[in-house]
């Protein structure tokens, strides 16, 4: 069965196919081998001749260098996309290594050119890079020379890269490995069957609560034997990230984080300081929810039971949602979209062996990107399924329109999309569906995936902040520790207003965002505000949003966030810029609270 396919339950069959990205892992291999050829031949022609280059010869070496990297991006994304779908399968990570290994190799060929362009004085570098022959590498270049006071010598560079495979990437696999194969006994009233822990945290939206309750508790018996290890993984990567920063000067661990989504540290310590200050406002929905459902407080469990029968969605009727809500957005944005179903680029069935959560990735500039979820048939599902294709619509879009080192984006700026992706949506349910519990329940949603996404991912960057500063003052990130930071941060966000469980004391265990990216969590609170900022012009402007809508995706990494959004109307730099996002939120907020 294809994506394309009649629906069935759980989206049983709906698998991906890589066959355009490599027919097998030998052709994989074959390219990567290709690859490190074309490098080695780049490296010879132009190390240590960098800074004599005009700007026109620099264009095009940068041109050279990103088709190399083109290669290298698509080798990497089917090693990465076959692991993800079974990371137990031996030729799977046979593949994986290998691809890491020459990666390695590719990286150290090529660094000498950022290097080279990093040990210009900075406003050379810079009068240089505004040259109009390199009008696409502009900020590309810039972005290097802000960089260089934190990059070391190319001996050093080197090193580091080399033992990045047994230092960073085997935690990161153990990790992964340890989780996607966790499977547990499970019995919803049917009778008991394995279950993975995706499939448990679906039951949170379950209408029974015995059911919700149940499922948590085997959730956190099913992990905790295992938070041992786990929390081995993030000691010790997080240990490592931060003897890095200390070689490269960083004043603070979320600083490359930062740098990466190109934000200043005084815009992302004031969103997260806005956010918290707004705690409150969860609160209040939390309480309030309590007495629709007739409870003194609610329980953790209780935290995303549906207020009214819980609806199911199979993955044909969420594809067609999808495509409902985008085509009267954009027709031409839909088309993008279906290609995606028709190629059968979407992973959406749930296995064991496969990565929990979901993701969109890229592929490369010249290749569409392909998605992962876990498709359980409830109409959160949609949400998830739009915000992926929000995903797919900016690595189109910039693929299209920017080269291999231009087309992406930090973190933050690539959740914007997925964010006004499920408005469309939420806006098209909230004019079709008439009967009155359901309405009720898909604004309870959609108010408390906001809250989730902006209060419960900024938590967590407050409690990534603590744990680094805790591995940075000589303390070991033990479970126990680990559990301690977790639980307080928690209690600060909900107050009194929802009970907390103590085996919810290991709800940190299973986020792969700690392990794999750093500081990951504030880019989803960070682009929902400005989603929900850019939705309000969209519902002033109209159709007459849509055009500059779609060239600030297809800008993608070619210039800052602050130079895109200003081009929309934003200012980061100004302090309220996140109040609009509030006030949406506090719109829906009060429409849930009339329901």
């Amino acid at each position: 069965m294809t994506a394309s396919s009649p629906s069935v339950s759980n989206a049983s069959g709906v698998r991906w196919d890589l066959d355009s990205i490599y027919a097998d892992a030998a052709s994989a291999r074959a390219a990567m081998v290709d690859a490190l050829a074309s490098a080695r031949r780049f490296a010879e022609q132009y190390r240590g001749s960098v800074a004599g280059l005009d700007p026109a010869a620099l264009a095009t070496a940068l041109d050279e260098l990103a088709d190399i990297r083109s290669v290298l991006h698509r080798v990497s994304s089917y090693a990465h996309l076959r692991t993800a779908v079974d990371a137990t399968d031996d030729d799977n990570r046979d593949l994986a290594a290998r691809i890491e290994r020459d990666g390695v190799d590719m990286e150290n060929l090529l660094r000498f050119l950022d290097l080279e362009w990093q040990a210009i004085d900075g406003a050379v570098a810079r009068r240089t890079a505004a040259d109009s022959a390199l009008t696409r590498y502009r900020h590309h270049l810039d972005l290097l020379t802000d960089d260089a006071a934190h990059i070391l010598s190319e001996a050093e560079e080197r090193i580091l890269s080399e033992r990045s495979t047994a230092a960073v990437t085997e935690w990161q696999k153990l990790f992964g490995e340890t989780v996607s194969t966790l499977t547990t006994q499970f019995d919803v009233g049917d009778g008991a069957r394995e279950h993975t822990l995706d499939e448990l945290l679906a039951y949170m939206h379950h209408s029974n609560r015995d059911v919700r309750i149940r499922a948590l508790e085997t959730l956190y018996a099913m992990l905790t034997p295992w938070t041992p290890v786990l929390a081995k993984c993030y000691d010790t990567l997080v240990g490592d990230r931060l003897t890095v920063d200390k070689l490269r000067s960083y004043a603070d661990p979320i600083q490359p984080a930062n740098i990466a989504n190109d934000l200043s540290d005084a815009v992302v310590d004031g969103l997260i300081t806005a956010v918290e200050e707004r705690y409150p406002l969860a609160q209040r929905w939390f309480r309030h929810k309590a007495k629709m459902m007739g409870l003194p407080v609610l329980a953790l469990a209780d935290q995303y039971a549906p207020l009214g029968e819980g609806r199911h969605v199979q993955f044909e009727e969420g594809r067609t949602l999808l495509q409902s809500a985008i085509e009267r957005f954009s027709p031409e944005v839909w088309k993008i979209i279906d290609g995606a179903f028709e190629g059968n680029r979407i992973d959406a069935e749930p296995r064991p062996g496969k990565r929990g959560g979901a993701f969109c990735a890229p592929v490369s500039s010249h290749e569409p990107p392909f998605v992962l979820m876990n498709y359980t048939d409830s109409l959160d599902d949609v949400d998830t399924l739009a915000h992926e294709m929000g995903h797919y619509i900016h690595f189109w879009l910039a693929g299209q329109a920017q080269t291999e080192l231009t087309f992406g984006t930090g973190m933050a700026m690539a959740e914007v999309a997925s964010t006004f992706n499920e408005m469309l949506v939420f806006d098209l349910l909230m004019e079709t569906e008439t009967d009155p519990g359901t309405r009720r329940a898909i604004v309870a949603e959609r108010v408390e995936g906001s809250f989730a996404t902006v209060f419960r991912q900024t938590m967590m960057a407050r409690y990534e902040k603590l744990a680094y500063a805790l591995r940075a003052g000589g303390s070991a990130l033990s479970s126990d520790r680990l559990c301690d930071i977790w639980f307080e941060q928690n209690k600060r966000y909900y107050g009194d207003s929802i009970e907390l469980p103590q085996g919810y004391r290991y709800g940190w265990a299973y986020i792969p965002h700690f392990i794999d990216t750093r500081f990951y969590t504030y880019s989803y609170a960070f682009a929902h505000l400005t989603s929900l900022a850019l939705y309000a012009k969209y519902r002033e402007q109209g159709a007459s949003f849509v055009e500059p809508y779609i060239a600030f995706l297809s800008a993608g990494g070619s210039e800052t966030p602050a130079e895109s959004l200003a081009k929309l109307g934003i200012d980061i730099s100004d302090p309220g810029w996140v109040e609009p996002g509030f006030a949406e939120i506090e719109r829906m907020l009060e429409i849930a609270e009339a329901n």
